[in-house]
Parts: C-alpha cells; sequence; structure tokens
C-alpha cells in the first residue's frame, strides 16, 4: 500500500532551502520513492496552516516502511545526514506520513 509523506516548511533560509532541495530528488529516489508536488500554499480552506509554514512537499513512497527508511535515512548515510542538517538549518519542517487506501 502506498504511503505518502506531506511536509510542511516554514523556509527561513532561501538560500540553504534552495541548496537543500537540489538534494532531495536523489535521495527520496534511493528510497524507492517519488515527488509528486511542492510549492507554496495557494489557499487554505477551513483552519489555517501554522503561523509560517507556507511551503508544501507531497512524496510517494511504494510503502509506509520505506517513507520510514527515508526519514531515518540521515542516521545511515553521511550524505543524506547533510541534506537534513541543510533542511534544519533552512527553517522549520513539520513531516507526516500518511499511508493510502
Amino acid at each position: 500500500m502506498a504511503a505518502y509523506v506531506i511536509a510542511q516548511l516554514e523556509v527561513l533560509d532561501r538560500e540553504t532551502y534552495a541548496e537543500f532541495r537540489r538534494g532531495v530528488p536523489g535521495m527520496v529516489e534511493t528510497f524507492g520513492g517519488k515527488l509528486l508536488g511542492r510549492g507554496d500554499v495557494d489557499d487554505v480552506i477551513g483552519e489555517e496552516t501554522p503561523a509560517g509554514y507556507h511551503r508544501i512537499v507531497i512524496l510517494e513512497f511504494p510503502t509506509v516502511e520505506q517513507a520510514r527508511a527515508w526519514d531515518t535515512a540521515p542516521q545511515n548515510s553521511p550524505e543524506n545526514a547533510e541534506l537534513r542538517e541543510l533542511r534544519n538549518q533552512s527553517g522549520n519542517t513539520v513531516l507526516t506520513i500518511v499511508s493510502g487506501d
């Protein structure tokens, strides 16, 4: 069953975020994932998004286990650890893993 990672980002340092963003596709593909979409929030229906979290990224993985492996990858790879550090330096992120039906 497919799994989706939904990332809400508050980008505080656009230059560092751009560097992080360049490395993401390769890391996602390593774990069998693909980028479904990313961009700034166009509209919010209902509740407001958390203050400042105006960028959304949606990834798809074949399974929840592969999505979790992608998320824990920095513990197992120096390259992935560098990407995680760039993400952390660029702002704040909330990641959610959702099982597909």
